[in-house]
């Protein structure tokens, strides 16, 4: 089984995998693991690093569900799964989720005043672009709707706002 699940920052992907992952005992990657040195979010592996853990993983483990995408970065990756999922999320639950997320994260650093301010502000900005932005954007509808097009698998487009194990059932039903 091989699955992989995009989606906007804050749709759920990450939930929805690690609960696919512990329900069926298949390796659950999380691409941010790729990207991301520190759990401030500030320093971003280089290239040739993420390659080396996502051949690692991919040589490893013949079953995986993946959150997130790595198409920037690795056009290629995760070209052998069966099914590709798009999570879309109502705009406003999503950034109240992302909102309360970076909150639990950093706590008041985020707040005005605090040393992280400034960096939740971008990224809260630069995910309200996602459904306008174009199909160039790192993580954009239009860039997500040009993977579903290309994928040689099987998609589907799912609603993150329904319960986990109702959106788990459905994707194992699919694959």
């Amino acid at each position: 089984m091989k699955i992989q699940v995009i989606g906007a920052a804050g749709t759920g992907k990450s939930t929805l995998c690690k609960y696919i992952g512990e329900k069926t005992g298949v390796y659950w990657i999380d691409t941010d693991k790729y990207l991301w040195k520190d759990s401030d979010f500030t320093e971003n592996y280089p290239v040739e690093e993420r390659l080396r853990m996502y051949n690692y993983d991919i040589s490893n483990h013949q079953d995986y569900v993946v959150s997130g995408s790595i198409h920037s970065w690795n056009p290629k990756g995760f070209d052998d799964r069966e099914l590709l999922v798009l999570l879309m999320l109502d705009e406003e639950i999503r950034m109240k989720r992302l909102y309360n997320r970076e909150f639990s994260r950093f706590g008041e650093r985020m707040l005005p005043g605090g040393d992280h301010y400034q960096l939740t502000c971008e990224f809260l900005d630069w995910c309200r672009t996602y459904l306008t932005a174009d199909e160039n954007a790192l993580n954009s509808l239009a860039c997500h709707a040009l993977r579903l097009s290309e994928a040689s698998c099987k998609t589907l487009i799912l609603d993150g706002n329904q319960p986990i194990d109702n959106l788990c059932s459905y994707i194992l039903n699919k694959v």
